[in-house]
């Protein structure tokens, strides 16, 4: 890759994120029937924002799986789809359910939403986040 192309890299991570108060990681794995990537259970954290207490449950798909976004995104948008029912369940219950996508990105990056993808994510009805982090890597 060279210079040029760099500037307009963007190296992201594609997440599904449920979090909770009184949330429990292993009753979310069971409910859903997938291993997460990631939880922490509720309570204070040094890793986390000052008064954020949630537990949280994840799996992500970032550039370990892949380095392109859109194979990323497709690959987390599956996993919702097919555990659609299910996730609704725990919203209904007062989890926070959302597609989240954090990237790191150099100088006059892009980062492309496709129609079909907007349309999916519009589809499933959680919300989407987005962050970016400026600094360059």
């Amino acid at each position: 890759m060279d210079a040029a192309e760099k500037r307009h890299w963007v190296l992201t991570d594609v997440s599904l994120v449920i979090k909770g108060r009184d949330l429990q990681p292993e009753e979310i794995t069971s409910f859903l029937g997938i291993e997460p990537t990631g939880v922490r259970n509720p309570g204070p954290n040094k890793w986390s924002r000052p008064g954020e207490v949630d537990g949280e449950w994840g799996i992500n798909c970032n550039s370990n799986v892949s380095r392109d976004f859109h194979e990323q995104l497709d690959n987390i948008l599956s996993t919702v789809e097919s555990k659609r029912t299910e996730l609704a369940q725990l919203a209904e219950q007062g989890c926070e359910v959302i597609v989240d996508i954090y990237g790191f990105s150099g100088n006059d990056c892009t980062l492309t939403l496709r129609p079909v993808e907007l349309k999916r994510i519009a589809l499933l009805g959680f919300p989407l986040r987005v962050a970016a982090n400026m600094n360059e890597r």
